[in-house]
């Protein structure tokens, strides 16, 4: 399986000293191997951030205005058709000799001057489309990209690079290689974790906790649809019944009440369009995120869309589910579904269904974090012809202890991104106690089985490095 890693996101959860090129050299000796770098930022090369000084009408066309627009050690005269073009506007523009995409389609074209009715045009005021940030940054048709309401985060400075404003300038994405038998390292932070361990770095990724106790309440965030609700109101109860507990050994939720759907911010989305998943809506984006930082799969339901329990079972014969693709899937009756009273409402552990998700107008929500059989999982996509991110990852075969670390970081991101408050019990219903795997092995073996001599001492600190609980024996 391969992973696409930001550096620049990697660096966040591991000290690292290193060039991207420096570190998938060493790291490719040891652990998961770098098949190839992307540097960020170079289709944006020539792009830079323009303030716009003074909008003119255009004397031969209608529809095209002439702006005057500041890029830092000159102003340029600009002909645009933007139809949100307006005075003191920061905008995106492309230089002579940048590339871009006429409209968002096509090929690149290399941006050379030009006459348009009659005026010369220095440049070119940009859409998000027509500069590879549509999915980021969507517009209506003839928008420009406007980078004050786009909320960076940034300062914004005449003729700056685009690519500096965005944060992507000096990045590189790590194609990389993870063995099947490692999904503990098919994430970000199973990377970072290798890495760490390889290089002798500090390990800096801290483990989300679940609220407990007078703790269990996600405080009103800044998008909150009732803030007027506090602490200690009546709770909705969320339960679960499961079919099969073997083939779902652990099944989590919560229900949060007064979130707002809305975009995500720009440092969320640049995570997921380094891994080559578009933003959706900032709940959505949550659970992806997860995905690609923990190597945890979850799903988010519009609650008001789940009506009774929620039931974990097989489908009945003739059932059907349309899922997030926008395709209908005819379910047999050894596929593994979430449903409600309605029928069901997600493929387990694959894609949940179009009718309970989330959209604009969703007030409350169910995170669900669950751990399914892997052969379950494995012959439900090839039947049904299915495959997602989320498959790939179960199918490996995930521990039950990685369900609540999951679910936290959902609890701590919603909370930030889309207030609310926790409306419900938190659901935790598994087949049993957990009980960590020990092996038993001698320095000696493990020595015969790598053809190396290594030092007891560097065989103890790479294990911890690692996570592992030891016990020597004199």
């Amino acid at each position: 399986m391969n992973l696409l890693v930001s550096y620049n996101w990697l660096k966040k959860y591991v000290g690292l000293k290193e060039t991207p090129e420096e570190f998938a050299a060493k790291v490719s000796l040891s652990g998961p191997g770098v098949e190839r770098l992307y540097p960020q930022g170079t289709l944006l090369d020539g792009i830079v951030v323009g303030h716009v000084l003074e909008v003119k009408t255009h004397p031969q066309a209608d529809k095209l205005r002439l702006a005057i627009v500041d890029v830092g050690k000159k102003k340029l005269s600009i002909v645009c058709g933007g139809s949100n073009l307006v005075e003191n506007q920061w905008v995106a523009v492309a230089l002579i000799g940048a590339k871009v995409k006429w409209h968002g389609e096509g090929d690149l074209i290399e941006l050379k001057p030009v006459e348009i009715r009659g005026v010369k045009s220095e440049g070119m005021i940009c859409a998000a489309s027509e500069i590879g940030l549509g999915d980021a940054f969507p517009t209506e048709e003839r928008e420009i990209f406007d980078l004050e309401k786009a909320q960076i985060g940034e300062k914004l400075k005449a003729g700056a690079p685009l690519a500096s404003f965005l944060g992507i300038e000096g990045d590189v994405v790590l194609d990389t290689e993870v063995t099947t038998n490692r999904p503990d390292a098919m994430s970000i932070v199973g990377i970072a974790r290798e890495a760490a361990t390889i290089l002798k770095r500090p390990f800096l990724w801290k483990e989300p906790k679940l609220p407990v106790g007078a703790n269990l309440s996600v405080r009103p965030g800044p998008g909150t649809r009732h803030p007027g609700q506090t602490h200690g109101s009546a709770r909705t109860k969320l339960s679960v019944t499961i079919q099969d507990k073997k083939l779902c050994p652990r099944f989590m939720g919560v229900r949060i009440d007064g979130v707002m759907v809305g975009e995500s911010p720009w440092w969320l989305k640049r995570c997921l369009i380094s891994a080559g998943i578009r933003p959706i809506n900032n709940l959505v984006d949550i659970t992806n995120f997860i995905l690609l930082e923990l190597g945890r799969p979850m799903h988010v339901f519009d609650a008001d869309k789940i009506k009774g329990d929620l039931q974990v079972r097989f489908a009945k014969t003739g059932e059907s589910i349309k899922a997030l693709d926008e395709k209908i899937y005819k379910l047999g009756i050894k596929h593994l579904v979430i449903a409600d009273d309605q029928g069901a409402q997600s493929i387990a552990g694959i894609m949940g269904g179009e009718e309970s998700g989330v959209t604009k107008q969703t007030k409350n929500i169910i995170f669900e974090c669950a751990t399914w059989d892997p052969v379950q999982i494995r012959r439900t996509g090839r039947e049904l012809n299915l495959q997602s991110d989320s498959q790939a990852l179960f199918e490996k075969g995930l521990s039950t202890e990685s369900t609540p670390i999951g679910l936290a970081r959902a609890i701590e991101l919603c909370q930030e991104l889309a207030g609310g408050q926790i409306a419900s019990n938190i659901v935790d219903t598994q087949t049993g106690k957990y009980k960590p795997l020990s092996f038993s092995i001698s320095f000696e073996e493990i020595d015969t089985l790598i053809g190396v001599k290594i030092s007891n001492k560097e065989m103890l600190d790479t294990l911890k490095r690692l996570g592992f609980l030891l016990k020597v024996n004199s």
